[in-house]
């Protein structure tokens, strides 16, 4: 079941286009008419739909910024626009701001603005989920390199507008490399998988996981208060990680080396924050691994 949300002033044309909509897929298609935009933006906050039927006319009216706001506050629903006339340029605008399709009210069918909806509710669902291949890792499903920095940003902006501090753990699987050798990489590939599974658990909703690359991972941790927090993070990790791995019915010897960093005691910049993290992970797998460091301190 479609269900679309019909934003139309003229109760002739609403009409028109809901007998469009039902006359085929009466069963697979709901329509919900409203005839003000205000009314349709509290519908869309109170209710759960799939695609917006809109006019124009409101859209010429309240003026393009409209769409952006839609699309801005409703996680880009598809928006199907119905147009008096062709006009290519205002559809070229409409489409650039936001919209699926351009439908022409005097001779489409209703076949016509059936598969344009249909259309555009398939068309955004495969943008949307390009989109969140080009920021998942793949193998692991966490946050890639790109979305985990875009986070990093905008979590450091705001603990420096508010004084506030943020956490970043670098881990890497000690024994790796010794046990994928042994086992083939689909084993390496299972490892990874349940290091996503693990730190995971160890992690709030408010706090992110990726994969950087290889067997390498990172946190980021908001609304810690110091060092002392981001300690009881790294035991948790560790408490996680040192249950057994098994692998083949066989249990293998992998652990976690830990680099703590906190922002704006360990640096002021992200890049800088990750090069105190990478250089504090490196000393906790110096001194044998399964332990975190914090730059320039001792393992614990």
């Amino acid at each position: 079941m479609i269900r679309v949300l019909l934003v139309e002033d003229n109760p002739g044309d609403a009409k028109r286009a809901i007998e469009m909509l039902r006359e085929k897929e009466k069963d697979e298609i709901e329509v919900i008419h409203v005839e003000r935009l205000s009314s349709a933006l509290r519908r869309l906050n109170q209710e759960s739909f799939d695609a917006i039927v809109m006019d124009r006319t409101l859209v010429d009216t309240h003026g393009l910024d409209m769409l952006d706001l839609i699309q801005a506050a409703l996680c880009r629903l598809p928006i199907v626009v119905l147009g008096e006339k062709d006009d290519e340029a205002a559809d070229r605008q409409m489409i650039q701001h936001g919209a699926q399709e351009v439908v022409i009210k005097d001779g489409s069918t209703a076949g016509q603005l059936i598969r344009a909806v249909r259309h555009a509710v398939e068309r955004k669902k495969a943008e949307q989920n390009l989109s969140y291949l080009a920021q998942q890792d793949p193998l692991t499903t966490l946050a890639n390199r790109v979305l985990f920095r875009d986070r990093m940003v905008h979590a450091v902006a705001m603990a420096k507008r508010k004084k506030q501090v943020v956490g970043l753990v670098l881990c890497g699987l000690d024994y790796f490399k010794e046990t994928t050798w042994e086992f083939g990489k689909e084993a390496g590939d299972l490892l990874l998988k349940e290091t996503a599974d693990r730190l995971k658990k160890c992690l709030r909703e408010v706090d992110t996981a990726a994969r950087l690359a290889g067997d390498e991972f990172t946190c980021l941790i908001e609304g810690v208060n110091s060092r002392s927090d981001m300690e009881i993070v790294g035991s948790r990790i560790l408490k996680v990680f040192a249950q057994p791995w098994v692998i083949e019915k066989k249990e293998v010897p992998v652990t976690v080396s830990l680099g703590l960093a906190v922002y704006p005691i360990d640096s002021q910049e992200i890049d800088g924050l990750f090069t105190s993290a990478k250089a504090a992970m490196e000393c906790a797998r110096e001194a044998g691994g399964n332990r975190y460091c914090f730059p320039l301190l001792q393992a614990a």
